[in-house]
């Protein structure tokens, strides 16, 4: 299987974050998905099995099949879903989207995306693949990144500078940080119908300060999870870094600081 680039890394920390990602994020990711009628349900991209633990906790009728193309990840989530691997709720799979092909093609009732195909170089031909493997009339929920969005108040010139080293390294190895904007074409290209798009933001302000300050944090250790990777790679300096964490601590300690950053929720229909 050809390696793949990820910016984030595959150690336990990094692992560690996306569990608690996934549980920080959930009242939002899932308002709106609906699986209660599914029983058959293709996960891309379920990496340690984060989404797949609530996914099957929040719908206690599905079964789900997941696929990611990394060992690390699915070694990881194989110890995490051991109980539901072992009623057969859940199979994974180790395969690149881009070559996807299961025995199951044309099975699935559904499919769901989360912040994935930001990491895949031909984000295209991914929903080609996954569409060849639903139902006519399943339905494919997407949600994805748009980091163009990104904005802190105070202006800090340090945490947006990284913050563009962060997503211009990303892009440089194929990647696609605001690939959220790009959904509605790339679902159209690969044959779904019924498609919709919603924008949706995270803007907290001086009138929810306990979640403006989760939120600032959640996005920092974001930040820092590609530290080691955009030092590396000499994207920035130790200087760089060493200011724009006192910048998100000034941010922080601001009475009417400000933090906004949107998302964007695709569906759409295989025909």
């Amino acid at each position: 299987m050809k390696k793949q680039k990820y910016l984030h890394g595959f150690d336990r920390v990094e692992q560690e974050r996306l569990l608690f990602q996934a549980d920080f994020l959930e009242p939002y990711v899932y308002a709106g998905i609906e699986l209660a009628t599914v029983k058959r349900l293709l996960e891309v991209g379920c990496g340690v099995g984060a989404q797949t633990q609530i996914l099957l906790r929040r719908f206690p009728k599905l079964k789900v099949d997941g696929v990611d193309f990394s060992a690390a990840q699915l070694k990881v989530a194989k110890e995490l879903l051991e109980e539901p691997i072992a009623q057969k709720r859940v199979r994974l799979f180790q395969q690149n989207v881009e070559e996807l092909s299961l025995a199951d093609k044309g099975h699935y009732e559904a499919a769901f995306l989360c912040w994935f195909l930001e990491h895949v170089p031909n984000p295209l031909n991914a929903l080609k693949k996954v569409k060849q493997h639903l139902k006519s009339g399943a339905e494919i929920y997407c949600t994805e990144v748009f980091n163009q969005t990104l904005f802190v108040e105070p202006y800090s010139p340090a945490y947006m500078n990284y913050w563009f080293q962060f997503n211009d390294y990303q892009w440089s190895i194929k990647g696609h940080p605001f690939v959220g904007a790009d959904l509605g074409n790339l679902l159209k290209a690969a044959g779904f119908v019924d498609i919709k798009l919603e924008v949706r933001p995270f803007h907290f302000d001086s009138r929810n300060p306990r979640q403006r300050s989760e939120f600032i944090d959640y996005f920092f250790d974001i930040l820092l999870s590609a530290e080691k990777t955009l030092l590396t790679q000499g994207r920035v300096t130790e200087a760089e870094i060493k200011k724009m964490k006192k910048e998100v601590e000034i941010v922080k300690k601001t009475k009417d600081s400000v933090f906004f950053y949107a998302y964007i929720r695709a569906t759409a229909k295989a025909p």
